[in-house]
C-alpha cells in the first residue's frame, strides 16, 4: 500500500481520475466458529471489512466529498455450516450487498462493490486506480504484502517491487495454506512512537471518523435515494518512509 502511495505521489499514473474497489465473497458462516455478529447491526461487509478499503482510498486519493449507494439483503437468513454451531440459523439484519460510488475532494471518483452474497467472481484486483498517465493495480487492504502492478499509456502491466518498504514480508499462513504479510498492530506501534516523539500518528481519530462517515453514507444514501455529503474531512496520513522495520517511525 505504501508502494502504491509512493507511485501516486510521484505522479507515475498522472492525476488520478477514477478507480474501482471490490471485496466479495459468500460470508463467514462456513468457517467462523460464531458468525452471527457479522449479520447484526455494526456488521455487514461495509462496516466489517470496508474500513480497510476506504482507508486505503483516503491514503491514496485524500478525503471524500460525497457518496451514493444501493444496499440490499441477499438472504433473510443464513445457515451456519461451521463448528460448533453447525445447522443454527442466523437472522440477517444488515445489508449484505452494497454498491456505491465515492467522489473525492480531489475530483476523482471510485466505484465500490462489497458483498457477502457472491459465490464466485472474476474481479481479481481489489483496488484499481486510473490516472491521466496510466493505471495502478493495488493489493488487498486486508493485508500488507503482495505485488502492485502499474502500466503507462499503451504499455503492459509491470510489477512494482515492495522490497524497500517495511512490513511486506509474509509472516502468517492463511486457511488456504498461502503465506501472507499481516502486521495489524503496526498502526499502534506508530501511535506509541508518535506519542513519545510528540508528533501526529497516521491512524488518527480524524481519519477514522471520516472513514466511518463514508461507510455509513452508503446505506444512508440507499435509504434516501440521494447523495450523502460528508460533514467531516481529514488529512492524508504521511507516507511511511522506506526501511525494513518499525525503526521507520523513529
Amino acid at each position: 500500500h505504501q508502494a502504491c502511495r509512493r507511485l501516486v505521489d510521484a505522479g507515475t499514473i498522472g492525476q488520478p481520475v477514477g478507480g474501482s474497489v471490490v471485496v466479495m465473497s459468500h460470508g463467514m458462516e462456513s468457517w467462523h466458529p460464531n458468525p452471527e455478529f457479522f449479520f447484526k447491526p455494526g456488521g455487514g461487509p461495509i462496516l466489517d471489512i470496508g474500513p480497510y478499503y476506504i482507508t486505503q482510498l483516503v491514503n491514496l486519493l485524500g478525503p471524500v466529498r460525497r457518496v451514493a449507494g444501493l444496499a440490499s439483503i441477499g438472504n433473510a437468513t443464513r445457515t451456519v455450516t461451521s463448528e460448533p454451531l453447525n445447522g443454527s440459523i442466523i437472522q440477517v439484519d444488515v445489508p449484505t450487498t452494497v454498491n456505491g460510488v465515492l467522489e473525492f475532494a480531489s475530483g476523482a471518483n471510485v466505484n465500490l462493490s462489497a458483498s457477502w452474497d457472491v459465490w464466485k467472481h472474476n474481479r481479481t484486483s481489489p483496488i484499481e486506480i486510473y490516472g491521466t498517465e496510466g493505471s495502478l493495480l493495488g493489493v488487498d487492504p486486508n493485508f500488507f504484502g503482495n505485488t502492485p502492478r502499474v502500466c503507462k499509456p499503451n504499455g503492459d502491466w509491470e510489477d512494482v517491487s515492495i522490497a524497500a518498504h517495511p512490513f511486506g514480508v509474509a509472516n502468517r499462513q492463511l486457511r488456504s495454506g498461502a503465506m501472507q504479510a499481516d502486521y495489524r498492530m503496526i498502526g499502534l506501534v506508530d501511535m506509541a512512537m508518535a506519542i513519545r516523539d510528540q508528533r501526529a500518528h497516521r491512524a488518527n481519530g480524524d481519519l477514522a471518523l471520516h472513514v466511518l462517515e463514508v461507510l455509513e453514507g452508503f446505506e444512508a444514501s440507499s435509504k434516501s435515494g440521494q447523495f450523502v455529503t460528508m460533514a467531516t474531512t481529514c488529512q492524508r496520513p504521511d507516507p511511511v518512509p522506506l526501511g525494513q522495520d518499525e525503526s521507520v517511525f523513529a
